[in-house]
């Protein structure tokens, strides 16, 4: 029988309080959260009851999410398994017209065997199945490619992906739903191809909105083949050709309409990454006393392993959290090394979702812990 869950609160000196945990969401894939609450799980397996669970206080409110999409056009009434790799809302869940956006695994076959690919996908609260998205195309507007998304946001009504190349795919018109397919029409953002380190190993790429700004979060590893964050950077998405200062100065197409610019501070920043749950607040608005500009960060599986199928369960160890700053003297960044540290004396985790889960505000990361042999926290 495994050890009671605890829980703990950064805001209150990360003490622990007695928590609850649906007996069913004990070993769950997490995939994302939503503020008010809302979890994101898949219970049951790695691609089995996707569901949002609510934590509340006097309970536990659970609403379904689709398991199957369509086979292909040939065979449009087969359905197939489908695995949500990350999600966002466009409002609360309860809410009427609540839209969901996300990455979403899938077989062409029947049967879940060989070749699995990634897709975006839009779907209403309340639908069982995921429907096929056709996008309304202009000639001067091709679709990118999107076999590589890495993260989504939702930001002032209209919602963004990021892809392995740093583009950004916005939908700012509402998708259109029919019987058998989704209507949506694509916004192409596409970036001036930055630099990189050539030590330079990125592990992941967020979307994080900061007021009216549009940022890139990206975690990194210290060298090739190499999977323990060791340092973030932080950009800022800026249009081409407006006389900024940092403007790139190399050789450029007009393909290109807009730039990644590298922030040298976080101008104190709350940056609490995870995707399609990213939030950004202001560590010195009086609303959130000893907390600290910086990155929070969590245990994050590849995006890019497999979930359905043969796939193996990746174990969320808790050995990859913690909270990321700038150094003064660093201009690379360094750790807080107190909660980096804290982060990997956790020698065992027995839930499948060891990620931290956000409040109603939408900034609280919990902790889900565990007492040792000798009682002692880890």
């Amino acid at each position: 029988m495994g050890c009671p869950a605890t829980v703990s609160c950064v805001l209150s000196g990360c003490r622990t309080h007695a928590f609850s945990v649906l007996q069913g969401a004990r070993g769950a894939r997490y995939f994302g959260s939503y503020d008010g609450g809302w979890l994101f799980l898949a219970v049951g397996g790695q691609a089995q009851r996707q569901a949002l669970l609510n934590l509340k206080i006097n309970g536990f409110q659970t609403l379904d999410l689709p398991n199957l999409a369509p086979v292909n056009s040939v065979n449009p009434n087969r359905d197939r398994e489908m695995a949500i790799v990350a999600a966002t809302l466009s409002c609360q869940p309860t809410e009427q017209g609540c839209i969901v956006a996300g990455i979403i695994e899938s077989s062409p076959n029947l049967v879940a065997v060989g070749h699995v690919t990634r897709s975006i996908a839009f779907w209403r609260m309340g639908d069982q199945v995921v429907l096929p998205v056709l996008w309304a195309l202009e000639e001067d507007n091709p679709l990118m490619r999107l076999e590589e998304v890495e993260d989504l946001l939702c930001k002032h009504g209209a919602f963004h992906f990021l892809t392995r190349a740093e583009d950004v795919l916005a939908c700012e018109e509402p998708p259109v739903f029919y019987r058998d397919s989704v209507s949506l029409v694509p916004a192409n953002m596409f970036f001036l191809p930055r630099v990189h380190d050539e030590n330079e190993t990125v592990l992941a790429r967020y979307l994080v909105g900061s007021g009216k700004k549009l940022l890139m979060v990206v975690r990194l590893a210290s060298g090739r083949g190499q999977r323990t964050t060791s340092a973030f950077r932080v950009f800022q998405k800026k249009k081409l050709n407006t006389g900024e200062e940092d403007e790139p100065s190399q050789n450029r197409s007009a393909h290109f309409e807009y730039y990644w610019s590298e922030l040298d501070e976080l101008d104190g920043r709350m940056l609490f990454v995870g995707r399609g749950c990213s939030r950004s607040y202001e560590a010195g608005d009086g609303r959130y006393p000893g907390m600290e500009e910086g990155v929070y960060f969590l245990d994050d599986p590849s995006i890019h392993q497999m979930i359905i199928g043969d796939a193996p369960k990746p174990p969320y160890l808790c050995s990859d959290n913690g909270k990321w700053s700038r150094a003064p003297t660093d201009p690379q960044g360094q750790f807080d090394r107190s909660s980096r540290s804290e982060a990997h004396r956790s020698t065992r985790f027995r839930f499948g979702f060891s990620l931290e889960l956000r409040s109603t505000t939408g900034l609280v990361f919990y902790r889900q812990t565990l007492r040792d042999q000798q009682g002692q926290v880890n």
